[in-house]
Formats: structure tokens, C-alpha cells, sequence
């Protein structure tokens, strides 16, 4: 797109955005002019997403919830996850029966969720693994009510097919960060391994959820390589996570908590260069943003998580059904039925919250604990 760069920036910004309304797909030029932003520009940056966000995918919302399968004993060292056996945190190895998986699903539907995903700690599965979790997966697509999806690590091209061929409908492997700052983070696997692992899954005919974490010391050049490389990987859903620095992971302590309107931004940048993509804003949406949590949709967001996160609990389903209702929006389920926000109905914790009878299980993680980075997914 050719500009006037002596146009005030306000002016810049609604030019970008009537091409991407227009259906041009947005320069790398133009992208980091959108990082320009500040002040008042920042407001007419939202309202352009927005306008993005309906435009593409409408004015409805999706939920997306999670539970951890197998938790802790990580062999990987990112330096942003709890469940990593190189550093010292609060989490313990645990790991979810069939029919727990199955009881958190059930509470997944309850609050409306369209996806339920099983998120797995270490490099990659097993095929014990896989035989284990294989039941929960089969069941659930059989009964058609919530896509199955699974985060489950590096894969290889026959472990890619087993899941497509046991139902699982969608893989979430983040990126996490640029190709230049990962080295940063972790060390024990490459950028190359992950770009890898999604290459394989959409090969295998898997729907691809792959986002990345923001506030971790990077600049905006790696989260507009984050994006460009998503654009260009074919990712289905995105998931935008702000780092929630947990004590005694590497991070703790050594990086500053992004500013509520930074984070806005780049939900907004990043809708901008995925007009039709799912946006799915995750980990870190109640610490970072604070009162700004339901602006998550004015800046182009399209989907969240509701629920809990891995070892973390998030915001309870009754409040963000709440958020919906006071917004006047709607979210629509796996079977793309639109349906109006029900606070009275939704449950008052989400998935993987203790329940009576739940011993020795990832169902009874105390609410106050230090414990894990929400949505480490990937690893």
C-alpha cells in the first residue's frame, strides 16, 4: 500500500485499516507503523481493529477451555514455565484420569466453551501417552458436542495421524516468540522444532492453534515476526498470552508486566495482520489487563479462555458471562448456534477446580498457590 507518511498518524492508522477492510493484506511497513501508536491514536488503532474483527469474523464471541492431562517434571527449560524441572516452583508431576478429563469437559460445555483442550507437559507424547489419552479423545468426538483439541509437545508425522485418527480436531503448538529472541527463553529445543511440529499437524489435516507469550523482555520487531510467520504458516487461532512471571522460573522478577494499553495494542496490530484469523486472548488476561479485560473485543479480540488455566485458576465463568451480558454480545458454540450470555447458568469455577471427592488430582490445586505461567501450551 503506497502512503502519504505526511499524514497525521491518526489518519495513517484508518488508510491501513480501509485496506485491510478491503481484503489487501497488510505490509511489514505498515505493521510497524501501527506500533507507532500512543495517546489518543491508540483508541482510533481499537476502533479500526473492531471494525476488522466484525468485518471477518463477526460480532459473536468464542470460549476455549483447558486442563492439564499431565502436569510438571518438564524436560524443557523455558524460561517462562513453572512445569520445567530445571527450576524450583510449586508444581508437583500429576496426571489426570480418563474420567476426570471427561467430568472437565462437561464442565467446559456447561460454560459454553466450543473447544476443549488437553494440554500435556514435555517435550512430546508417547505412545503410552497416546494409548492413555486415546479414549478421552475418541468419546468426546464421537459425541460432537465440543472440538477436541490437544497441546501435547513436539510431534512426529505418525503421531500427527494417530490423533486425527482418534478425533482430535485441532493441535495448539506455540511459537511463543520471534525466531531471534527464542534463544532467550529456552534452550533445550529450537525455534526450527516448533515451526517443525506445526508443519507436521497441518500435513496431518489438524486445524492449528499457535500463538506466543508477550512481555517477556521482547521488542515489537519479534511480535511482528511472531505474527508475519503465523500469517505465513496458516495458523487457524492465535492465542495472545501476557506473561504472568512466576517465582522461581527464570523470568521471575527480571521482566516489567506489560501496561494494559500495550497489551491492547497488540491484540489490536495483531488483528490487523490476521483480519479472519480466531484471536484467542489467554494467559495473563486478568493480570495484565485488570478493569481493561472487556476491551479485549474493541481491540479485535474474538475468542478467550474461560475457565482455568493449567495450575492457575482464571476468572470465574460466571464473571465473564457477566462481561458478555453487560457488553450486549453473544458467543457461539461448536455447533455455531449463537447463544445469548448466562450468568445465572454458567459455573462458578472452571474446569479443573476442586470438586467434592477429588483426591490427589489436578483438580485440587489450591487458588492462592505460586504456582505455573497460565496457558503455557506447547511445551
Amino acid at each position: 500500500m503506497i502512503q502519504t507518511h505526511t499524514q497525521p498518524l491518526s489518519d495513517r492508522i484508518a488508510t491501513i485499516a480501509q485496506g485491510v477492510l478491503a481484503g489487501e493484506p497488510i505490509s511489514r511497513e505498515d505493521a510497524a507503523t501501527l506500533t507507532l501508536a500512543s495517546g489518543d491514536e491508540l483508541y482510533d488503532l481499537f476502533y479500526w481493529a473492531n471494525k476488522v474483527r466484525i468485518r471477518f469474523v463477526g460480532r459473536q464471541v468464542k470460549f476455549c477451555s483447558i486442563v492439564t492431562g499431565k502436569v510438571g517434571a518438564c524436560s524443557e527449560d523455558c524460561g517462562y514455565c513453572s512445569q520445567s524441572k530445571h527450576h524450583m516452583t510449586h508444581v508437583s508431576p500429576e496426571k489426570m484420569s480418563v474420567e476426570q478429563m471427561s467430568a472437565a469437559a462437561d464442565e467446559a460445555l456447561k460454560n459454553g466453551a466450543s473447544s476443549f483442550g488437553i494440554v500435556n507437559s514435555g517435550r512430546g507424547p508417547t505412545d503410552r501417552e497416546l494409548d492413555w489419552m486415546e479414549p478421552f479423545f475418541k468419546k468426546t468426538a464421537e459425541q460432537g458436542e465440543v472440538r477436541p483439541c490437544a497441546t501435547l509437545g513436539e510431534l512426529t508425522e505418525d503421531q500427527a495421524k494417530r490423533l486425527k485418527g482418534m478425533g482430535v480436531q485441532r493441535i495448539n503448538h506455540n511459537l511463543e516468540t520471534s525466531e531471534r529472541f527464542f534463544p532467550n527463553v529456552v534452550s533445550t529445543h529450537s525455534y526450527a522444532d516448533r515451526r517443525r511440529t506445526i508443519q507436521i499437524a497441518k500435513e496431518a489435516g489438524l486445524s492449528i492453534c499457535s500463538g506466543g507469550i508477550f512481555g517477556m523482555g521482547e521488542v515489537w520487531q519479534d511480535r511482528l515476526d511472531v505474527a508475519f510467520e503465523l500469517r505465513e504458516l496458516g495458523a487457524d487461532v492465535v492465542p495472545i498470552n501476557f506473561l504472568n512471571a512466576i517465582q522461581g522460573t527464570p523470568l521471575y522478577a527480571k521482566t516489567t508486566p506489560l501496561e494494559p494499553l500495550e497489551a491492547l495494542q497488540i491484540i489490536a496490530i495483531y488483528r490487523f495482520i490476521l483480519p479472519d484469523r480466531e484471536l484467542k486472548i489467554a494467559g495473563g488476561r486478568e493480570k495484565i489487563l485488570r478493569d481493561m479485560q472487556s476491551w479485549i473485543f474493541f481491540a479485535g479480540g474474538s475468542s478467550f479462555l474461560i475457565g482455568n488455566y493449567l495450575t492457575t485458576f482464571g476468572r470465574s465463568p460466571k464473571d465473564d458471562h457477566q462481561m458478555l451480558k453487560d457488553l450486549g454480545m453473544s458467543y457461539t458454540t461448536f455447533d455455531e448456534v449463537e447463544h445469548l450470555a448466562e450468568p445465572a447458568t454458567a459455573t462458578a469455577h472452571g474446569p479443573g477446580h476442586p470438586i467434592a471427592g477429588a483426591v490427589n488430582s489436578t483438580m485440587t490445586r489450591k487458588r492462592d498457590s505460586l504456582v505455573t505461567l497460565p496457558v503455557m501450551q506447547g511445551e
